[in-house]
């Protein structure tokens, strides 16, 4: 399994979802039951089926571009049942709400964290310098550029530059 290629976004089918992926959707399809059974007092029958699923779809289209209505809605479909026995069982779930103590706090950057993604092949891109990130595929992001390609004859380093009293470090590309 070690030498499976990476398959894009645009590639990657239902089946091809990691499971937690697939359990974050299997949630949000069971939400969506229980706000329609809040609503209308009853499971969802026929087109509001169709329309829940629908609302479904668009969430799974984002992170698996490949895959079709027609299996998302044949698994709503076959999940539909045992959310209803759930429902029946355990009661609806309460709703969770934001805890008010969170919401007054101002939201903290948490270190460690990159969020640049290659646009070829959806890795997370390793920092190098501050303002230069590369990524395995051979593709790089620095601050002033955006992404490029890296080529062979390409040297990153670090430039001292003064700036007042300070003296500051600069990713910098230089060519051999």
């Amino acid at each position: 399994m070690g030498n499976r290629k990476r398959l894009k976004r645009v590639d990657r089918t239902y089946k091809d979802l990691k499971q937690k992926q697939k359990a974050g959707i299997a949630d949000g399809m069971f939400q969506k039951t229980c706000d329609y059974y809040r609503e209308h007092g009853r499971m969802p029958e026929g087109e509001d089926c169709e329309k829940i699923a629908g609302q479904i779809y668009q969430r799974v289209k984002g992170i698996a571009e490949k895959a079709s209505f027609d299996e998302v809605y044949s698994l709503y479909l076959y999940r539909l049942p045992r959310y209803e026995t759930r429902i029946a069982e355990n009661g609806l779930p309460e709703k969770k709400e934001k805890k008010k103590e969170d919401a007054d706090k101002p939201k903290v950057k948490q270190i460690g964290r990159s969020k640049k993604v290659c646009p070829d092949c959806g890795r997370k891109m390793k920092q190098q310098f501050i303002g230069l990130q590369h990524c395995k595929c051979g593709i790089s992001w620095k601050k002033e550029i955006g992404y490029f390609e890296r080529t062979g004859d390409m040297v990153f380093a670090l430039e001292r530059r003064k700036v007042g009293k300070k003296t500051k470090q600069c990713p910098v590309i230089r060519y051999r």
